[in-house]
């Protein structure tokens, strides 16, 4: 019933923004993959490169292939069906203006997700929409349309700005109609920032959690400083002691626990944490590298040897 795991398993190169040398090999040895040793530990991924531009089929089956049966994705939807304008690297510092989704961009990214779906390891997917995005006669078709069109997938629809909590029950009834539940966000709060409490809306809930460096949230030289945040031991605490309640409380709820915290390998190791805290087992001893980097998870897991971690 509860699953936890990270936003994205691929953090190229050392900390603070790569995760190598801390949870992965400083070098990866030949044959080593990342999303195997991945899930190894862990029993869900959230798959955030789908929201750059669709898979191709193959990527997706590489990813059954690669993880157990019991395994679960998260995908974050392509970011034409939620942002009006286009980010990432392919943009070149460009802001271009996406033309509205039509039903064959429906169809392309069903198809990439395809072997998922097929494999039974799709467990949602998830679209966020940024904090620019407010309640608006535009935007409420906008979110119909798309939820329809994807109406036979479970979906988590992440909302940021504040207009969606304003009208909370206007926007629980569009997701309630659509078959959707409405993800939880745990990052710092402004003014501005959606207002929610940490229980389902819907059949599933899905805790994403970014880390709560306000500081640094808006104003930082690169990305990966909004995230450099460590829920401390208190925080996991109260994570473990609401997903419980949940888990008691709505027998049929499914629970999905995302770290999206990744500065530093930060995010490995507040879902170890919380694993423990739920008492969930956790699968393989740990890399060294990431017990000497984090001491306090030496208390409940193990250590692998040296020699033998890869």
């Amino acid at each position: 019933m509860i699953r936890i795991g990270t936003a994205g398993y691929s953090y190229p190169g050392p900390p603070p923004q790569g995760w190598h040398g801390v949870f992965y090999p400083k070098i990866n040895r030949r044959g080593f993959d990342e999303l195997e040793y991945y899930s190894r530990f862990f029993n869900a991924v959230e798959i955030n490169s789908t929201f750059y531009r669709p898979p191709e089929p193959g990527m997706a089956e590489a990813w059954v292939r690669k993880t157990p049966k019991n395994f679960e994705f998260a995908v974050k939807a392509w970011q034409k069906f939620t942002h009006t304008k286009k980010i990432g690297n392919e943009n070149r510092g460009e802001e271009r203006g996406w033309e509205p989704p039509t039903d064959q961009d429906v169809e392309v990214f069903k198809k990439g997700i395809g072997p998922l779906a097929d494999a039974v390891k799709l467990g949602m997917l998830l679209f966020q929409y940024p904090p620019s995005f407010h309640k608006t006669t535009r935007n409420v078709e906008l979110l119909g349309w798309t939820l329809r069109a994807f109406g036979d997938y479970p979906k988590e629809v992440g909302l940021r700005h504040q207009s969606g909590s304003d009208s909370g029950n206007q926007t629980t009834a569009l997701l309630k109609e659509s078959a959707a539940s409405w993800a939880v966000i745990d990052e710092p709060k402004f003014a501005s920032s959606v207002k929610q409490e940490f229980a389902p809306v819907g059949k599933i809930l899905y805790l994403r959690l970014h880390g709560r460096n306000q500081q640094k949230w808006w104003r930082h030289n690169e990305a990966w400083e909004r995230y450099d945040y460590c829920y401390g031991p208190e925080e996991i605490r109260y994570f473990g002691d609401t997903v419980k309640e949940v888990a008691k409380n709505s027998p049929c709820a499914k629970i999905y626990v995302v770290f999206n915290n990744h500065a530093r390998g930060q995010a490995v190791t507040n879902s170890l944490m919380l694993m423990h805290e739920v008492e969930q087992r956790i699968g393989a001893a740990l890399p060294r590298t990431l017990v000497e980097a984090y001491p306090q998870l030496a208390e409940f897991a193990n250590v692998a040897a040296e020699e033998t971690l890869f």
